[in-house]
């Protein structure tokens, strides 16, 4: 499971850019039709993928945004 969350969190930018590159384009076509439930839901998943990539960046790339990311994981 450490692993995964390693995995995970070190590349975070090849998931978060295709998920944003998909639910975006979902989130007009449900906004276009009127499905504002839908569209709430794929723009928040689309907000979820780009907060992950800011903290990415911020917090210095992959090695640093996984010992961060355990850092305040311990000391919670």
């Amino acid at each position: 499971m450490i692993e995964f969350i390693i995995f995970a969190i070190r590349y975070i930018p090849f998931w978060c850019v295709p998920g944003i590159l998909i639910f975006l384009p979902f989130a007009y076509i449900f906004w276009l039709k009127d499905v504002k439930f839908l569209f709430y839901i794929f723009l928040a998943c689309a907000g979820v993928c780009t907060f992950f990539i800011t903290f990415w960046v911020w917090a210095g790339g992959p090695d640093k945004a996984t010992e961060f990311f355990f850092n305040a994981v311990r000391s919670f």
